[in-house]
């Protein structure tokens, strides 16, 4: 489903994702490579496991936003993408790189093995508006709810069904072509439907790749595909 506004295009998946990190419930800075916190907090949730129907409707949304702020321009998606002023940003990743990054750091990323990885997240003035399912019935969270009830259901390893928003981001250096540009999934709402393995470690440690090029207000295809216009 989605609906095409001026700030962007909006998506919510049809089917359940697995949020291997979820930091939902309150703000957090990102750290970069050396540990660092940088920018301001932010709401981030990192999802795996996704559907097929999903990713193939987000990819054709996310080019659809790119070829609105860059007309005519063909994009490869791919690792270069992140350091290669080229090429833009998109918030689908390779989850085999990034199982990989996760070994040489010591930390356990097979959870990533043979994934397409989303990466989303939105700024603290934005929190991402959160449910849980409760037998047939969404139970809306907020205020105590969402402290208790929500620490509770939205840990790393659960199952979500979020809405997200895709909207092009310009870096502020060469043209809005530089090496952080490109097209953002921000959160709009997160539902809570199943319990799942959890999973160690903290949500800051997908991003810290990122750090520098992501928008603090509100947020990456795998392989080598191009993004057809």
């Amino acid at each position: 489903m989605t609906d095409k506004k001026d700030d962007g295009q909006s998506y919510t998946f049809q089917k359940k994702a697995r949020a291997v990190f979820a930091n939902l419930i309150i703000p957090k800075k990102i750290k970069d490579k050396s540990g660092r916190e940088q920018g301001k907090p932010v709401y981030s949730a990192t999802l795996v496991e996704i559907d097929k129907v999903d990713i193939d409707a987000m990819r054709q949304i996310a080019a659809a936003v790119a070829k609105a702020e860059w007309p005519g321009r063909q994009l490869i998606v791919n690792r270069e993408a992140l350091t290669d002023p080229r090429n833009l940003q998109f918030p689908f990743k390779n989850g085999d790189e990034r199982a990989a990054e996760a070994l040489v750091k010591g930390k356990d990323g097979s959870f990533f093995q043979g994934q397409v990885v989303f990466d989303t997240r939105s700024g603290e003035e934005y929190p991402p508006f959160l449910s849980v399912l409760q037998g047939n019935k969404v139970m809306d969270l907020d205020g105590v709810s969402k402290l208790t009830l929500g620490k509770q259901k939205f840990y790393n390893g659960c199952y979500v069904v979020p809405k997200v928003r895709f909207k092009a981001y310009k870096s502020q250096t060469e043209g809005g072509i530089g090496a952080y540009s490109g097209v953002k999934a921000f959160l709009s709402s997160v539902l809570w439907v199943a319990d799942g393995p959890r999973i160690g470690g903290s949500s800051a440690e997908t991003f810290r790749a990122y750090v520098g090029g992501l928008s603090d207000v509100d947020p990456t295809g795998t392989g080598s595909d191009e993004i057809p216009f």
